[in-house]
């Protein structure tokens, strides 16, 4: 039964990434209108109040029961944005000046 749990929980989750771009989009904690950007090659992006400002992001893909990739935006020093996204959902934080504490900002709806 929970082999046939995660097998259900994968083909969901990969279901959004069948297409050429998986896109995310919603409200963060604080009101601001986010769009994410996951497209088959290429970087990822991040999006703030209807593309007034883009943040570009490398992602890496880890393997586990349910696969989840997480972007990192793509700046030198911290303060950084993450994106994680699995089960048609994308998280997104912030690290804080502590890079062992990421600082929660919101989650968004993925198609």
């Amino acid at each position: 039964m929970k082999s046939l749990i995660a097998l259900a929980a994968l083909l969901i989750s990969n279901s959004a990434f069948a297409a050429d771009t998986l896109k995310c989009e919603g409200p963060l904690n604080g009101g601001t209108f986010v769009e994410f950007e996951l497209p088959a090659t290429g970087n990822a992006t991040l999006a703030f109040d209807y593309r007034e400002f883009v943040i570009d992001m490398n992602c890496t893909t880890f393997a586990a029961d349910i696969p989840v990739t997480e972007c990192v935006e793509i700046i030198p020093g911290g303060n950084k944005y993450i994106v994680q996204v699995g089960m048609n959902q994308a998280y997104v934080s912030q690290e804080s000046n502590d890079p062992s504490v990421r600082i929660a900002k919101g989650t968004l709806s993925c198609k």
